[in-house]
């Protein structure tokens, strides 16, 4: 008979040894490549970008990609914001992926991340630098059929390619293509859409103009005899908003050639300009004109008490 003393040191010995393996096999878990990859969350990764930041880093790129392929840089620019998380995302810092664009086509090759999507662990491409996910981005529109639609319209259509790219299943959000256009306008991405320095016709007798490549800000020259609430009505904008991007009056009289600006004026001029001598006949509000820099501010920077200035007088424009 045995001992009841060995049969508890005996159980003792077993319940040790199972423990142990428990442990073991936890840590195993725990550490293994497929229980870590289940727990990868792609959290943000890198500095949240503001809209400007993003836009001077990358819209020379998207440009380019508009020029080469046909889509329009505000698309290119909306979506890489969007799906990059203003560039901070795991995929934007890690595989240099702005788009969300998924390893699953037949045409990719190269490496990949996993990262949880619709689904745990989903395969993401990995490109060796931004550049390479632009052009990526633009072939992968441009060869798959189901976003052939999208190339017939026009280079401008912003809101149909939006809705376009949610109605081809580029996304799964019902309220992609509105997020996309309310991007679009509130940060007026649309002036990449027009190329460097060119002019484009939009109306019979009228040109839209935009004053830079980086900064640019949507303007039209007045035609002779023109008024403000012409130019409201060709380009579907509230005249008292137009009047107020402008610092104009109900009194205010236009003349042949007067920049009119189409959207709020900023703070301070593009860094290639610095400072303004005042010439002759020149007033505070040509010289914001020009610039494309609000009164109010050029007053500030200034530190002007009135809105009077000198010929030979210098100002700061940023």
């Amino acid at each position: 008979m045995v001992k009841s003393s060995n049969i508890q040191k005996s159980d003792t010995n077993f319940f040790k040894k199972t423990l142990l393996f428990v442990a073991i096999v936890t840590l195993l878990f725990i550490f293994s490549p497929s229980a870590s990859a289940k727990k990868a969350k792609c959290p943000p990764m890198g500095p949240k970008m503001t809209v400007e930041e993003y836009c001077e880093q990358y819209s020379e790129m998207a440009r380019k990609q508009m020029i080469k392929y046909g889509v329009p840089a505000s698309i290119t620019l909306a979506q890489g914001i969007l799906e990059s998380g203003y560039g901070s995302s795991y995929l934007a810092v890690v595989a240099n992926n702005h788009f969300g664009i998924k390893a699953y086509s037949r045409n990719w090759k190269g490496p990949t991340v996993l990262c949880d999507d619709d689904a745990e662990n989903e395969p993401f491409c990995k490109f060796s630098s931004v550049a390479e996910g632009f052009e990526y981005h633009s072939t992968f529109l441009k060869t798959n059929s189901r976003y052939a639609p999208l190339f017939k319209l026009d280079i401008r259509d912003y809101e149909n390619w939006a809705h376009g790219l949610k109605n081809c299943g580029y996304a799964t959000n019902p309220k992609y293509g509105t997020l996309l256009i309310n991007l679009i306008e509130t940060y007026h991405l649309d002036v990449y859409d027009i190329p460097n320095k060119n002019q484009r016709v939009t109306t019979a007798n009228r040109t839209l103009y935009v004053t830079s490549a980086k900064h640019g800000l949507k303007y039209v020259r007045c035609l002779k005899g023109d008024d403000l609430a012409a130019i409201a009505k060709a380009y579907g904008i509230n005249e008292r908003k137009l009047r107020r991007y402008n610092e104009l009056t109900k009194r205010s009289v236009l003349k042949e050639n007067d920049i009119i600006y189409l959207q709020s004026k900023r703070s301070k001029a593009d860094k290639e300009f610095t400072v303004h001598k005042v010439k002759a006949g020149e007033s505070m509000w040509s010289i914001s004109q020009l610039y494309g820099v609000t009164i109010k501010s050029l007053m500030r920077r200034n530190k002007l008490v009135s809105a009077t200035v000198h010929e030979g007088q210098v100002l700061r424009l940023r």
